[in-house]
């Protein structure tokens, strides 16, 4: 095994443990993908294996054109969503779906397109609005190309009726992004319950903030 892909399976095992850690996947649900360093393909986590159990061995390799390089199980139904977004995104090394609480009821409400600014962190961390992508089946091709043509620059996307994405240069950054859009996600809840509007952060400081947070995104 060469070592990027060894290093790939330990991120994703982090990735595995932190989910479990905070209660964003239950069961099978979720998955995990990284880049593997220095070659066209990237590793995922295997379909209809629980995380509780899952193995670094368990692990999928996967070539850029969607061939199974390696793996005892079959990939995640989503491997296609994985696939598109690391061909979109070449900046991208990790990506983590979650079906975190707050941000799946998010993506549940009628009318609501996006997770809005809420406060600094939500331009800090997030890089401001976060985009729900329209409702596909659960590892459609439709499904993955939603979220490829929804999903532009941003640090995350919400998926309709369905979960949380989090990109990052790093397995720790994606996981960054899955928190602080369930956080945001919980405030907007909390906001939406008054009935009162969002108290707007100044345009010329939203559009500083989110500068720079594109530029950490794809050089940190």
């Amino acid at each position: 095994m060469c070592n990027g892909i060894q290093k790939a399976k330990e991120e994703i095992m982090w990735g595995v443990k932190m989910m479990a850690e905070r209660g964003y996947s239950l069961g099978t649900a979720g998955n995990i993908s990284a880049r593997v360093e220095g070659e066209n393909m990237f590793v995922i986590t295997p379909s209809s294996r629980a995380y509780a159990t899952l193995a670094a061995a368990d692990l999928c390799v996967i070539d850029m054109e969607g061939n199974i390089v390696d793996g005892k199980y079959k990939p995640s139904v989503e491997v296609t969503m994985h696939r598109y977004i690391f061909l979109e995104r070449p900046e991208v090394n990790a990506i983590i779906h979650s079906h975190s609480k707050y941000g799946t009821l998010i993506g549940s409400i009628e009318g609501v397109s996006e997770l809005p600014i809420i406060d600094l962190e939500s331009v800090s961390y997030l890089g401001g609005e976060i985009p729900i992508a329209p409702f596909a089946p659960a590892g459609s091709l439709k499904l993955a190309e939603n979220i490829r043509k929804s999903i532009g620059t941003r640090a995350g996307i919400i998926m309709e009726n369905h979960g949380v994405i989090g990109v990052g240069i790093t397995m720790e950054k994606a996981m960054i992004v899955n928190d602080n859009i369930e956080r945001t996600s919980e405030q907007y809840l909390i906001l939406l319950a008054t009935g009162k509007n969002i108290k707007p952060l100044p345009d010329d400081y939203v559009q500083k903030v989110k500068e720079i947070s594109l530029k950490n995104r794809k050089v940190i």
